[in-house]
């Protein structure tokens, strides 16, 4: 699989995905923003969530299931709902 089909997989079936390159990351398959502060940001990829814990967080663009996020990444974390929260 070459990284275009790859990349279109991802989207395809919802999987999180985060690139980061110095100062600048991209989470994408964004489904809704949960918490936004200038320390930490978690969002929703539908069934999973995405948390970046860093320094100084600016979002510079979000759009078409895409945030793009200046500043310093220390730490990355995917994770599903708890059973009890699925309801």
């Amino acid at each position: 699989m070459d990284i275009k089909e790859e990349l279109l997989f991802d989207f395809a079936v919802n999987i999180p995905r985060v690139l980061v390159a110095g100062n600048t990351t991209v989470l994408d398959n964004v489904k809704r923003l949960m918490m936004l502060t200038d320390t930490q940001i978690v969002v929703s990829n539908g069934r999973r969530y995405t948390s970046v814990k860093g320094r100084d967080f600016v979002v510079s663009q979000l759009k078409e299931e895409r945030m793009l996020v200046k500043g310093e990444v220390e730490e990355i974390r995917f994770f599903t709902a708890l059973q009890e929260d699925k309801g």
